[in-house]
């Protein structure tokens, strides 16, 4: 029976499954292998090309030091790619390793941060940076390859890639108000909070339009005011009355998606499935004239309704980065639902 996955190893995986469409692997005769040179080395009668990738070092990020063991684990692998090219009609075995490095090579350059990958439900991008090494490292490596002679490698770290915990902690939720008080008793360091606590203001926004990669802003509307933070109590005549409106700015007319998450105790923060689409209505979100604004209802979501907890609404835009092609997509501010009193 096959061992069980793990997310180093699907990483791992994924990369030789990048190399091997961008070699056109199955078309040039050509196996991509992950594991040690000794056990890449192929037989003459084979007749296939192999390229191997040899994870022979995992290293901390050197980031992220307050992680906890619910907490994904973010590493650098090193990685020694060889060639092991084979004799062909007028091209020798040791020509057809340099085709092979040379293809590898043409593919990390040109694409030095691979697409988007989902492990185990955490997503990140790889980033792939050639790791020179010197005659030392080269030996000391070939060295414990037993029998195999040396044969032209290049080297790359690859990074941050996960390792998921099995039980990810669930994250906190966001603070939604601040307050201060002043106490003279040091006994009553630990006595409830009874000062006043305040929402964050909301500021003079302009989005810059002229920047390809501009994030929409948006803020709620209620009784003739901004607000970026509402607190209600579960169960409520006032949550029950509420009906958000939502001021978004941007390029007036661009596309934007409102979208929600929500957070409980025992999930943390989860995607919510509705969403809104609309438009932005205008470049410069003024607290002082949104009165005129011209705003979209949406509905808060149900289970945050019925049970409590927090939501964040966000306003989301797609656009096309020019130097690759890649579709990104950009943020607005969050806007933060608190309803206490449930889950």
């Amino acid at each position: 029976m096959a061992l069980p996955r793990s997310s180093l190893s699907q990483v791992c995986r994924s990369i030789a499954e990048f190399v091997s469409v961008g070699l056109d692997a199955s078309a040039n005769s050509i196996q991509i292998m992950i594991g040690s040179p000794a056990n890449a080395q192929p037989a003459t009668a084979d007749g296939t090309h192999r390229v191997n990738f040899f994870f022979y070092q995992v290293m901390p990020a050197g980031f992220f030091t307050g992680d906890t063991t619910g907490d994904p684990w973010w590493v650098r692998l090193h990685c020694l790619v060889t060639g092991f090219g084979i004799d062909e009609e007028q091209v020798s075995a040791g020509e057809n390793d340099l085709r092979l490095l040379g293809g590898v090579m043409r593919l990390f350059s040109e694409t030095p941060v691979l697409s988007a990958l989902t492990v185990d439900g955490e997503l990140f991008r790889l980033q792939v940076v050639f790791l020179p090494l010197g005659t030392d490292e080269l030996n000391h490596i070939w060295s414990t390859q037993g029998a195999v002679s040396y044969r032209p490698s290049i080297a790359y770290e690859m990074s941050l890639a996960p390792v998921v915990p099995v039980d990810l902690r669930p994250e906190s939720p966001l603070v939604g108000r601040i307050g201060t008080e002043v106490r003279a008793v040091p006994g009553a360091r630990t006595a409830p909070f009874s000062g006043m606590a305040s929402a964050p203001p909301v500021s003079l926004t302009i989005v810059n339009a002229m920047q390809p990669d501009w994030a929409p802003a948006i803020c709620f509307v209620i009784d003739g005011a901004c607000a970026a933070s509402l607190l209600f109590s579960r169960g409520s005549q006032e949550l029950d009355d509420f009906a958000p409106r939502v001021w978004v700015a941007g390029e007036p007319g661009a596309a934007v998606t409102l979208a929600w998450q929500r957070w409980t105790r025992s999930a943390g923060w989860q995607d919510v499935a509705e969403t809104t689409d609309t438009t932005a209505t205008t470049l410069m979100l003024d607290p002082d004239g949104c009165g005129d604004a011209v705003t979209v209802q949406v509905d808060l979501p149900a289970e945050l309704v019925a049970g409590g907890g927090q939501a964040v609404l966000f306003a989301e835009r797609n656009w096309v980065r020019g130097s690759d092609g890649v579709t990104v997509r950009v943020r607005s501010n969050p806007l933060l639902v608190t309803v206490h009193g449930g889950t």
